[in-house]
């Protein structure tokens, strides 16, 4: 999405960008979402396993504060999404005003969204190691 501010505002490349590249960066976004969930279960169960389940407080109170950042992440990736969709159906219309302000919610969101996991792999890093 990053790569979107790069085009000119309300050029042909950006309305291109928007209609073509956009839905499959979010069916990328999708897949790791899947791919970050299953991955966050094994790594619990792992977790447990070496721990015989018995976790401390501030495990808990870690892993409530990455499964909140994985909601939020979803819902602002859905929010993305949905802004995508309208813009393109915006593009369709001809009506290519939208595109720029689209462009710049769409890439906030997803750089909230990178923020966020940042922080949550953090998070991660320092349950694996308690």
């Amino acid at each position: 999405m990053i790569a979107g501010l790069a085009l000119a505002a309300g050029s042909d490349d950006q309305r291109n960008f928007v209609a073509s590249a956009a839905p499959k960066i979010d069916l990328l976004g999708l897949v790791a979402a899947v791919v970050l969930l299953a991955t966050g279960f094994i790594n619990l169960i792992t977790a447990g396993v070496a721990r015989r389940f018995v976790f401390s407080t501030s495990f808990m109170a870690v892993l409530a504060i990455k499964i909140a950042l994985f909601i939020v992440m979803i819902v602002v990736m859905t929010w993305s999404m949905r802004v995508g969709a309208v813009i393109r159906a915006v593009v369709a219309r001809e009506r290519v005003d939208a595109v720029p302000g689209a462009m710049t919610r769409m890439v906030r969101a997803h750089i909230a969204i990178v923020a966020m996991g940042g922080i949550a792999l953090i998070l991660g890093t320092w349950l694996m190691g308690s």
